[in-house]
C-alpha cells in the first residue's frame, strides 16, 4: 500500500515540476517571440531602406536647385550682340553662299 501511494506522491510531483518547468522556461504556447523576432528585422530593413531614400532625395533636390541657379545664371547675364558693318556682313555671306 505505501508503494501505492509513493507512486502518487511522485507522479503529482513530477507532474506540477513540469508544469512549473513549462510556464518557466519563457516559451510561450503561441511563440510570440519567435512571430515577433522576424517582425523585427523587417522593420529594421525597411528602416534601412527609408534612410536610404531620404538621402537619395536630398542629394536630388541639391542637384535641381543647382541646376536651377545654373539656369538662373545664365538667364540673368547679358549678351551684347556684336555690331557688324555692311562689309563684314557682305563678306560673310560671301563665305557662306556657296
Amino acid at each position: 500500500m505505501f508503494s501505492k501511494i509513493k507512486k502518487y506522491v511522485i507522479g503529482f510531483f513530477v507532474l506540477t515540476g513540469g508544469v512549473l518547468f513549462a510556464f518557466l522556461s519563457g516559451k510561450s504556447a503561441g511563440r510570440k517571440q519567435e512571430k515577433l523576432g522576424g517582425l523585427k528585422n523587417k522593420i529594421k530593413n525597411l528602416d534601412k531602406s527609408i534612410k536610404k531614400t531620404d538621402k537619395s532625395q536630398k542629394a536630388l533636390k541639391k542637384t535641381l536647385k543647382s541646376r536651377k541657379e545654373a539656369l538662373e545664371e545664365i538667364q540673368s547675364g547679358k549678351y551684347k550682340k556684336k555690331k557688324f558693318g555692311a562689309d563684314e556682313t557682305a563678306d560673310f555671306l560671301k563665305k557662306y553662299k556657296k
